[in-house]
């Protein structure tokens, strides 16, 4: 009785690591999967001079930003492989300033404090002449 019950006990933990296992490479792997789990999109700026002035960005080809479901962490990051640093700030649909200037160098991260669900954004950026890879979560 007890070799039945300890026999019945393994192969449970067995399948539950087996699904476990299995599920995690699903969303590692999968990129529609993983985009749902870890949203992520990129804006790539390339400034062949300098941007002394305002100049608005667009992640993944879209001119705005609407977060869109609870995964998103609503954080900002500067690549680390961007030419500097950077200055943005993010408006509404309005262009009322929603997040002031603030500053990301190279590797870091912004949270953006007040943005909300299902709203879209606007993202500018003041940066020196190079090339920056923005990643917005």
């Amino acid at each position: 009785m007890k070799f039945r019950k300890s026999l019945l006990f393994s192969i449970i933990a067995f399948a539950l690591t087996v699904v476990v296992i299995t599920c995690s490479l699903v969303i590692q792997n999968v990129g529609s999967v993983n985009q749902i789990f870890f949203p992520m999109v990129t804006a790539i700026v390339d400034s062949s001079d300098g941007m002394e002035e305002w100049e608005r960005i667009s992640f993944n080809a879209q001119k705005d930003m609407t977060y869109n479901s609870i995964f998103w962490r609503k954080e900002v990051t500067n690549d680390a492989n961007s030419a500097g640093n950077i200055l943005m700030r993010v408006k509404d649909i309005n262009g009322e300033i929603v997040v002031n200037e603030f500053q990301i160098t190279p590797g870091k991260s912004e949270k953006l404090e007040g943005l909300k669900n299902g709203k879209k954004y606007f993202f500018e950026i003041k940066a020196a002449k190079g090339r920056f890879f923005i990643n917005a979560t």
